[in-house]
């Protein structure tokens, strides 16, 4: 996938003259280990289009394949979608193994995939990033961080950097150093 974008991005970039971030974001994904997390990966899926009120009923939406598992017609190719290995974990019986895919397919729930899970960090405002640096230095002002010793400098850097909500050009900001002696101490 991320060949694929990036791949896409040099393209658009390209033929429209334009140069820089394309997407919002990098395409992310986890393993699915268990058979359990598969099924609640494919429900997920298929409620996407609902929860986003782009469509009415989970197999609504036209480029799922949702329709497929439940022995409909689907709007791609049949030969895309093996739905067999799927149905088999609900049973051997086509029909009842639709039937349980379907009621499990559609029952409520509050299952979390990748992006659910995915929460903004905090930031500090310059004013928090300072009490929280103030904690660190102890004695030492803030203004005569620049002008420590390169050591001590960088031991102080390094720890300010461990600090979540405080970004390196915030913190190269605070002390009156340049991001890059922020991002190499």
């Amino acid at each position: 996938m991320k060949r694929i974008g990036v791949s896409f991005v040099w393209y658009y970039n390209l033929k429209y003259k334009t140069t820089g971030h394309l997407f919002q974001d990098r395409f992310k994904s986890e393993n699915v280990e268990t058979y359990m997390y598969l099924l609640r990966v494919i429900r997920y899926i298929h409620q996407n289009p609902v929860k986003a009120g782009i469509a009415k009923s989970v197999d609504e939406w036209r480029w799922s394949s949702c329709s497929g598992y439940y022995g409909q017609k689907v709007s791609f190719s049949r030969f895309m979608l093996d739905d067999d290995v799927i149905l088999r974990m609900f049973s051997d019986d086509a029909a009842v193994a639709k039937m349980k895919f379907k009621e499990f397919n559609e029952k409520t729930n509050d299952d979390e995939c990748l992006d659910d899970r995915v929460t903004e960090r905090k930031r500090f405002t310059d004013e928090e990033a300072r009490m929280e640096i103030k904690k660190i230095l102890g004695e030492v002002e803030i203004a005569q961080v620049k002008s420590l010793p390169k050591l001590k400098r960088d031991i102080v850097l390094r720890e300010t950097k461990e600090v979540e909500g405080i970004s390196q050009r915030q913190a190269a900001r605070i002390f009156g150093v340049s991001a890059n002696l922020v991002f190499r101490a």
